[in-house]
């Protein structure tokens, strides 16, 4: 059974989101994608947001993603976005201005 979840943005926009495990393989395809933390209710909690032109390429290699287990990260969210670059990055930005990730050091609202 897959597991999505709607991630709203700042804007109202919400974001619809596959969970993966960090080792599944991942579509080459442009996409947005976030390292997340499960937490003990079942919910989760972004701690970062990204967005690249392969999701194949970029998640696996990613330099945040030590960092992000080291504050709890239990798996990774994506999806992949057709509309091209403009749309990923405009997502990214409503994301983190809404979320505030702790990796995350750009369009932050707070701290």
């Amino acid at each position: 059974m897959s597991v999505t979840i709607d991630w709203p943005g700042k804007s109202g926009n919400k974001y619809c989101y596959w969970l993966s495990e960090p080792s599944d393989t991942f579509k080459d395809e442009g996409g947005n994608y976030a390292f997340v933390k499960r937490l003990p209710n079942g919910n989760f909690v972004p701690l970062y947001f990204g967005e690249t032109n392969s999701l194949r390429t970029r998640i696996p290699q990613h330099e945040c993603w030590t960092d992000a287990v080291r504050l709890g990260a239990t798996h990774v969210m994506s999806h992949t976005t057709p509309a091209g670059e403009t749309a990923r990055l405009a997502e990214e930005r409503d994301l983190i201005q809404r979320w505030n990730p702790p990796l995350n050091a750009q369009h932050r609202t707070v701290g």
